[in-house]
């Protein structure tokens, strides 16, 4: 479980004799590899492991939460997903031959449909058991708008696939699938998600101008749950502008979030993810950042872009990747530097966290809480699907223009406001987006022309 002591610093100058880190020796919420508390907690999930587009007509070897794989389409169009080494001899199934169903293996011509299931042991006499005794073992996948998603669970556990609404909305939205592999544990990509104030400093005021200048005023935080998990929320107020930018982190791995290119020089109110990603695990040091960008009217007024800046390790904002030289990646780091840098596994006995990372505190309080959940019987969160058809998601940004008579340079004021602004996107959130929209901004301009001191 999470280490809860506080390590006694010598503060005199050149102390690093005294202050070496503290051993890692805590991952419980780390590890992934079948059998650990962490990894059957994830199996209880979909997630997304490859492009549609890196699935042609051969096998495709992949690892995932600690699992060799290979994945195929046959012939018959239809995605199997199986454990790499054949039951048979143990030959690895990336160089099986696809068949019109399911996948030979190439050493002695063991035959295995998608799920499974033996149907021909050819060099076996036609009296063996052997194909009836045994199967290859295999998971579930589903294939989603341009992602390839695998269930790796208990098969009785199997849940249903969630669509998101964030996906079909606004209109013109058009959403475009990319993946980067990152060296490190999957838990700290969403830590870095549930943390907004290195928005401010990592993409604003230290490391360069990756976001727009309203993030160089600090802002005020706030993290209150969904029924997903909880907004990483940021509320500044910027000249005239009540500025709240909301990402939604979602459990166990997703998380959505706004564009950084708002300049706060007009009034919007809306739900408005630039980024749907996972954080998926390969392995316990391996995970992929995968999922889909959001081309609409609202995030192509930030930056132009097109389809062919996402795709494998690309994606056309600075710093998610290690693919720049050394020395530009250290006079301007990104995400990528921030995040990898940590360590393989983060080693969190030797962090000393401050008041502005409640997020992150959060964030583990509520998946060690599920992993003990899951180890106790108790059936984890689940997305929670709607009369209307796809999940309700919460990531969101806010600006309106201030009212006169209401002050908002109090600190405590600007924070209440913007937690009241935030849950009426959770309020409202049996309703289709566009509908939800139109009722969270009614509810967020009464609220704040109910702050009037000339009322």
């Amino acid at each position: 479980m999470l280490d809860k002591t506080i390590s006694v610093r010598d503060t005199r100058p050149y102390s690093g004799y005294h202050n070496r880190p503290a051993p890692n020796s805590d991952q419980y919420i780390t590890q992934v590899m079948p059998g650990t508390p962490g990894g059957e907690y994830l199996r209880k999930y979909w997630h997304p492991f490859l492009l549609s587009s890196e699935l042609k007509d051969l096998p495709v070897a992949v690892r995932l939460l600690g699992e060799d794989l290979v994945v195929f389409r046959d012939k018959s169009s239809r995605l199997g997903l199986l454990h790499r080494h054949c039951v048979h001899r143990g030959s690895s199934l990336e160089f099986g031959i696809v068949a019109e169903r399911g996948i030979r293996c190439c050493y002695h011509g063991w035959h295995f449909d998608v799920d499974g299931t033996i149907l021909d042991t050819p060099a076996e006499p036609e009296t063996s058991k052997r194909k009836h005794n045994l199967t290859q073992g295999a998971y579930p996948v589903r294939e989603w708008q341009g992602l390839i998603f695998a269930y790796m669970g208990p098969i009785d556990d199997l849940p249903e696939f969630p669509t998101y609404d964030c996906v079909d909305h606004p209109q013109d939205n058009e959403v475009v699938p990319f993946r980067m592999s990152m060296p490190c544990n999957w838990v700290q990509i969403v830590e870095n998600g549930s943390d907004p104030m290195h928005n401010a400093f990592l993409h604003a005021i230290v490391a360069g101008q990756q976001f727009s200048t309203a993030f160089k005023v600090l802002p005020q935080l706030d993290f209150p749950e969904t029924p997903l998990g909880f907004l990483s929320m940021a509320t500044r107020k910027v000249a005239d502008y009540v500025f709240v930018r909301s990402s939604d982190i979602i459990l166990p791995n997703m998380g959505q979030f706004p564009n950084g290119g708002n300049k706060v020089d007009q009034e919007s109110v809306g739900i408005r993810p630039f980024l749907t990603r996972w954080a998926v695990a390969v392995d316990d040091t391996h995970s992929f950042y995968i999922g889909f960008a959001h081309l609409n009217s609202y995030n192509k007024s930030v930056r132009k872009m097109s389809r062919d800046d996402f795709g494998v390790d690309k994606i056309p904002f600075i710093g998610q990747t290690d693919n720049r030289p050394y020395h530009e990646r250290q006079q301007e780091p990104g995400d990528f530097d921030a995040v990898v840098t940590q360590g393989a596994v983060a080693n969190r006995n030797a962090e000393h966290l401050g008041t502005t990372d409640r997020g992150v505190v959060a964030f583990r309080r509520m998946l060690a809480n599920a992993i003990k959940d899951n180890e106790t019987g108790k059936t984890p969160i689940k997305p929670k699907i709607y009369h209307h058809g796809p999940v309700s998601t919460y990531a969101h940004e806010i600006v309106l223009k201030i009212p006169e008579g209401v002050d908002l340079s109090d600190a405590k004021k600007l924070s209440d406001f913007g937690h009241q602004a935030a849950m009426a996107f959770v309020e409202f959130d049996g309703l289709p987006p566009s509908e939800r929209e139109l009722a969270v901004q009614h509810k967020v301009k009464s609220i704040l022309e109910s702050m009037s001191t000339t009322r």
